[in-house]
């Protein structure tokens, strides 16, 4: 899970598991002494502290609910009585000398009186609160409640009490999310925006509690959700709470009919008017949350956010279009010798191929030998996730730049695929054709075609025939250019942090742990590497190409939920071994510079992005990834 900057420890001594001595004033003025437990837990960096208290001789539970307010410095309590499962009104103060003292007003038989919640005595082991009442105003206390807590090792026992609801349930557990949100409701519009999250879920309770953190990556805030069951009622009250306000939204009620659907709805504003607000609920597997706005008092309703709810763990396959290429072939190569003119003089040579996937079959790489040309050959395919087709870019050793891309797609039945583009020819544009037929799990043929009257007429001018090999082909015998990347084979555990936003203020750092394998080509001028960034929901690569007649690199980032290379950053190595690698690009639609700098290592390297609105006069850092070697 992400973690944004630590924005307070001021309950962190609360996370773990405690033993619980509660003294409780008697009406009489006796004091009654009983045994309880307390599992409490952070969640927005500390900002949101949620604790379980469980009173066994009870036979109920009770829950805190921390709110921080940066801007003043100050908490918001609220606790939850299982026997309600309602917020009781809050209690707001802060830290001093080691004393949290905060005040609020209570229930007191059909009164509401001042009260005073106060922390002290606090350690690594052990804490002291109590609760105190005023009927003067505040004049004197009465202390009517005190706990004193103990660190233990071990999760405490659960309550034998009748389970009252598990309506969430299914949630619980860590999921990815993939949001579609309406940019503009209740304006007509119909432009959707797609991005994606990841979302943890528990419940205490023993179910009546629902709570979950959610992350949005690409967002300026994160988000979380307390759901409650109203034990008379029957029904839930649920509240968001955004990381930039931290404060309870107004909540929306409602509950699961005999379809399973659940259904709840509340009031809100939205661009400073009045609306109804409804959430609603598709249990199953792959779970399903909607929202819907209502302008005209629930006669009509428009959805406006949805969030699709998949289990965490390996990324989901997305194609398996070239996994039938993974692995080492023979090629035998039939070129036309000239084109365009007639002519039916063909050259025949053999060569190897080599190739693997990464992005679980989202990308194909493969590396062409050609021993008799003394020269390599790669294709980098890239398949769309949202077009459901491929783009194919070619790159000669001889060159070191990217050809034109092709772009296409597998015929329905899998039997082939057709990918079209362009090529310059002579200086004039010419379109390009590649096909791929005939696939056996050891044998596949390819072919490239030429236009010259726009695709009335195909010439074919080169083919492939693919014989699977059992062993890695013999390297071609040719002088090594660079190994500028060769430090980077292998395999990493990466610790990151990222600035969200990565320009403007406010901002805040966050950090998350995430893994590389990297590779090189060409022995050494083409570098390649994937990441996996499980709780940003997407994994990355990199292709990094050497231009050995400027001596510079051009490096492109690919991203999986895209799937096509990124505009370049370009530059090289100083005398001093430091990378620093320049290129424009654009965030939120205007233009800025982009700058990687790398420090290589054997065993530990360090990489960092910076983004420039000034033309390269400023740099602002918004991602530094430290490297670790694990293989």
């Amino acid at each position: 899970m992400s973690r944004i900057t630590k924005v307070t420890d001021d309950f962190d001594f609360l996370v773990g598991h405690f033993d619980v001595v509660n003294r409780v004033l008697q009406p009489g003025g006796e004091w009654e002494e009983f045994a309880g437990t307390c599992t409490g837990r952070t969640h927005f960096a500390g900002a949101v502290s949620v604790d379980e208290a469980r009173f066994p001789s009870k036979g109920r539970y009770g829950m805190s609910l921390r709110l921080y307010d940066p801007a003043e410095d100050a908490w918001t309590i609220y606790w939850v009585d299982s026997r309600t499962g309602r917020l009781q009104p809050p209690v707001r103060g802060s830290w001093s000398d080691g004393v949290c003292t905060l005040y609020g007003e209570d229930d007191l038989g059909d009164r509401r009186i001042p009260v005073r919640l106060r922390w002290s005595g606090v350690t690594e082991e052990t804490a002291h609160w109590e609760q105190a009442y005023s009927e003067d105003g505040g004049e004197t206390w009465e202390t009517n409640w005190t706990m004193d807590l103990t660190r233990r090792a071990t999760e405490p026992p659960a309550l034998d009490v009748p389970k009252v609801t598990g309506d969430f349930d299914f949630f619980v557990g860590q999921w990815e999310v993939q949001h579609r949100r309406l940019t503009a409701p209740l304006t007509g519009s119909d432009k959707w925006r797609e991005f994606p999250g990841t979302s943890e879920a528990y419940t205490l309770f023993d179910g009546a509690v629902s709570i979950d953190e959610t992350i949005f990556p690409t967002e300026d805030f994160d988000g979380m959700t307390v759901r409650l069951y109203d034990v008379e009622a029957g029904t839930w009250a649920i509240y968001w709470i955004n990381s930039s306000r931290n404060v309870l939204e107004p909540p929306v009620f409602g509950g699961f009919g005999p379809d399973g659907v659940g259904i709840l709805e509340g009031t809100d504003e939205h661009d400073g008017k009045p609306v109804e607000v409804r959430f609603r609920w598709t249990r199953g597997d792959v779970p399903v949350w909607e929202q819907f706005f209502s302008a005209d008092d629930g006669a009509t309703w428009e959805s406006n956010w949805t969030m699709t709810f998949t289990p965490r763990g390996p990324f989901p396959k997305v194609t398996s279009d070239f996994d039938f290429l993974t692995g080492h072939f023979d090629v035998r190569h039939r070129r036309l010798a000239k084109v365009f003119v007639g002519s039916d003089e063909w050259e025949t040579y053999d060569g190897t191929c080599t190739a693997r996937t990464h992005f679980d079959g989202a990308i194909s790489i493969d590396e062409m030998q050609f021993p008799t040309k003394s020269s390599y050959g790669m294709s980098v395919r890239l398949f769309d996730p949202v077009e459901k087709d491929w783009t194919i870019y070619w790159i000669s050793s001889k060159t070191m730049v990217v050809n034109p891309p092709v772009r296409g797609r597998w015929s329905d039945d899998g039997t082939s695929c057709w990918l079209v583009g362009e090529e310059q020819l002579d200086g004039r544009t010419i379109l390009v054709s590649y096909a791929w037929s005939d696939i056996t799990a050891t044998t596949a043929h390819w072919e490239q075609s030429f236009s010259e009257d726009g695709g009335e007429t195909w010439e074919v001018n080169w083919t492939m025939d693919f014989t699977r090999r059992d062993t890695a082909p013999p390297r071609v015998d040719i002088p090594k250019v660079t190994g500028d990347f060769d430090f980077q084979v292998g395999e990493w555990d990466m610790h990151n942090e990222r600035r969200r936003p990565p320009l403007g203020e406010p901002a805040e750092w966050y950090q998350l742990e995430s893994k590389l394998k990297a590779f090189t080509y060409f022995d050494g001028s083409i570098s390649f590497d994937e990441g996996w960034y499980p709780s940003e929901g997407f994994r990355g690569a990199t292709l990094r190409l050497y231009n050995p007649t400027t001596k510079t690199w051009s490096i492109h980032w690919i991203n999986s939920l895209r799937g096509k290379l990124e505009s370049p950053v370009i530059g090289a190595f100083t005398e001093d071994g430091i990378g620093i690698f320049e290129g424009p690009d654009t965030w939120e639609g205007r233009p800025i510079d982009v700058r990687f700098v790398w420090t290589p290592g054997a065993e530990q390297s360090n990489w960092e992005q910076f983004f420039s609105t000034d033309g390269g006069k400023t740099w602002h850092s918004n991602w530094k990834m430290r490297h670790t070697r694990i293989a």
